[in-house]
């Protein structure tokens, strides 16, 4: 036999999931206003070069 707990909030608390619930949501938004570092954007500038030239110098050798 099974017994179920039900926990009981009281008036003008919060329950235990909405406290997670905002605590998940800031974290979220601290992090989404984060900057992406320089050295991350310069990596991704260089990944998109290296794969236009691999487009081209496929393109070259197809012909």
């Amino acid at each position: 036999m099974t017994t179920v707990q039900t926990h009981q909030v009281r008036p003008g608390s919060t329950s235990p999931n909405a406290s997670i619930s905002r605590k998940l949501r800031e974290f979220y938004d601290a992090v989404q206003d984060e900057g992406i570092p320089d050295r991350f954007l310069d990596l991704l500038e260089r990944l998109d070069e290296a794969e236009k030239n691999a487009a081209l110098k496929k393109q070259v050798e197809v012909k």
